[in-house]
């Protein structure tokens, strides 16, 4: 279980913006200064 403190390993994902998807990093969306605010649904659109 991710705590706080924890690293974010280093990847990149896409951001929707007004141009539609454009590449970005965990160290750009994680950096320092910044709140952020993560979650998942893991299995959420899977069939049960």
């Amino acid at each position: 279980m991710a705590k706080v403190g924890d690293k974010v390993p280093s990847a990149t994902l896409r951001m929707l913006g007004p141009e539609g998807p454009k590449p970005i990093t965990t160290e750009e969306l994680f950096a320092p200064g910044k709140k952020v605010v993560a979650f998942a649904l893991p299995g959420a659109f899977t069939p049960t």
